[in-house]
């Protein structure tokens, strides 16, 4: 059996980024929420929380995902928490196009 190429088996750092994105808007909610994004460029958890129908908890806890993965940033504005898709990351204008 032939070996394989180690370019091949080895994952860079921007694949692995690809890869937990990819995981993260494989739920429907939080896919749903990355299109949202997409066309405001900021919101906070209790505009999307109306917008899907779901409750700020819910979506709270779908933004600490995506934060983790890389997919948006956070600002706070008093007791309210707005995110935004990352402006400057190549893979976001990617999976923007994509989506």
């Amino acid at each position: 059996m032939k070996a394989l190429d180690k370019s091949i088996s080895s994952i860079s750092l921007q694949e692995e980024h690809l890869i937990n994105a990819m995981q993260a808007l494989g739920d429907k909610t939080r896919f749903k929420m990355f299109k949202i994004m997409q066309t405001n460029k900021q919101m906070c958890v209790s505009e999307i929380a109306q917008e899907l129908g779901i409750s700020v908890p819910a979506v709270s806890q779908n933004f600490r995902i995506m934060e983790l993965v890389g997919l948006v940033d956070k600002q706070r504005f008093g007791q309210r928490m707005c995110y935004q898709l990352k402006p400057n990351d190549p893979l976001i204008k990617k999976l923007v196009k994509i989506t």
